[in-house]
């Protein structure tokens, strides 16, 4: 009986097992009937070599293409060195072929470029980005290199390594090319100095400058020496002809010729009044203001901070300065002497024209705050060619402080009790630093502002009648 029962079972499971397998069967069959699958081909850009990670697992890189697939969706992602990941879900169509072409970000980091002058042409890796300033430019993670060029500049190159989400600041102040000048003089042989440094060459000369202002010096034996102020810009070739007129000046000190000049202000202080035309005869005056390393000589008990030889002396009284200059066989400027050395012929304001700039005074608005070394503001020079007339320190003249003849605003008689003093300081502004400006003070004081240049009277030539 058990024989029989275990039998029938068997033949139960077996006939449930082929009804199963049938089942399946049909199904399939079925089912296939129901869709067709699917294909996908998987393109990045900018650059193919992607991994390819379908339902957890790698599957290929790209370019790929992935067959028999049921139609739906299908997520992706897709990795790559120096790119992003990125997650994509394609949708697949029964029976049909799919394209995708997936557009990868790069990791990146960010590179500003800034020039002094701007303008400049930036290369990176070889490819022209823009000209400066260039800020935040993104660029892909890795070593990059990068060439900026300006015209009339030298070209700079550098290398950078790259990584994600930082910021590069590249600045670069860049070097101009030289500039070529040639300086002649007639007659020729003449002694040349730049900026106010002697030269060795004699002319004609030639030189390699940076840009720049320059002012030129020729003098020759019996000649009179004569200046030219100009501009040198990058990679320019410039030419000077300075021609010399016959005559003698003392060592240090130029020659301003007899004249009328304009004097005055009418619309500025009242002390300056009236604007008038004034004849001045022909004189000498220093170049410069007297040095502390000149006072010493004079004063040998003169003191002064190390390094400051070149410095205008300061400190000093009118008494002192007149001292000095007799000693030397020289005097104080007149106010008229002083303010037509000072301002030319044509009554400017200042003594390089009618424009303020900080770059040719030492005032308070250049911020420097003591003074510097007599003729570092080339650009400043008077139209005889006197440096320093206006700012770095206040300087005395000879006369008392009185109203002006013709001045009807100032009613105040002074006697004499105050001289004056032209110029300006490092301590004063722009205004006092003007060609017409009067400052005046006692003989005694000696502001820690106060020096002097002096002047010389021209020879008489002797009559031959």
């Amino acid at each position: 009986m058990e024989v029989v029962v275990g039998r029938v079972k068997s033949i139960v499971i077996l006939i449930l097992g082929v009804s199963f397998f049938s089942l399946t069967l049909w199904s399939c069959s079925s089912g296939e009937k129901k869709f067709e699958l699917s294909s996908v081909t998987i393109i990045t850009e900018p650059e193919n070599g992607a991994i390819v990670v379908a339902n957890g697992a790698e599957v290929g890189t790209t370019p790929l293409t992935l067959t028999d697939l049921k139609p739906g969706t299908l997520d992706i992602v897709l990795k790559k060195e120096k790119y992003k990941r990125k997650a994509e879900t394609l949708i697949l169509k029964p029976g049909e072929h799919s394209e995708y072409k997936i557009k990868l970000e790069p990791l990146q980091g960010y590179v500003t470029f800034e020039t002094e002058p701007p303008g400049a042409s930036v290369l990176l890796d070889g490819e022209m980005i823009g000209k400066t300033p260039i800020f935040k430019y993104p660029v892909p993670i890795g070593h990059r290199t990068y060439k900026i060029e300006l015209a009339n500049y030298y070209p700079v190159e550098g290398d950078i390594d790259v990584k994600e989400d930082f910021q590069y600041p590249i600045k670069y102040i860049l070097k101009p090319l030289e500039a070529t000048l040639n300086v002649l003089s007639r007659p020729t042989g003449g002694s040349i100095r730049i900026n106010n440094v002697a030269q060795t060459q004699k002319t004609p000369a030639q030189f390699k400058l940076p840009p720049g202002e320059y002012l030129v010096s020729v003098i020759a034996p019996g000649f009179l020496e004569e200046h030219l102020r100009f501009e040198l810009k990058p990679n320019e070739e410039k030419t000077v002809t300075l021609v010399l007129k016959e005559g003698e000046t003392p060592p240090g000190m130029v020659l301003v010729p007899a004249g009328e000049f304009i004097m005055g202000e009418n619309e500025r202080a009242p002390d300056e009044a009236p604007r008038r035309k004034i004849y001045v005869p022909a004189f000498y005056i220093d170049k410069y203001e007297v040095t502390n390393e000149e006072f010493k000589k004079v004063f040998p008990e003169h003191t002064f901070p190390k390094g400051q030889e070149k410095y205008p002396v300061r400190g000093v009284s009118w008494e002192q300065a007149n001292a000095y200059a007799t000693r030397v066989g020289k005097r104080l400027p007149t106010e008229v002497e002083w303010e037509k050395a000072a301002r030319g012929e044509d009554g400017r304001e200042y003594p390089w024209g009618n424009e303020f700039s900080s770059s040719l005074a030492n005032t308070v608005e250049g911020k420097v705050g003591m003074p510097t070394p007599v003729g570092k503001y080339i650009g400043g020079v008077s139209p005889y060619g006197c440096f320093d007339m206006a700012g770095n320190v206040y300087e005395w003249t000879a006369d008392w402080y009185q109203r002006y003849e013709g001045n009807t605003s100032i009613k105040k008689e002074y006697g004499q009790i105050y001289r004056v003093l032209r110029g300006g300081s490092y301590m004063t502004d722009k205004f006092d630093c003007r060609c017409a400006r009067r400052h005046f003070d006692r003989m005694d004081a000696k502001r820690e502002d106060y020096g002097f240049r002096c002047v010389k009277d021209v020879p008489q030539v002797p009559d031959g009648n």
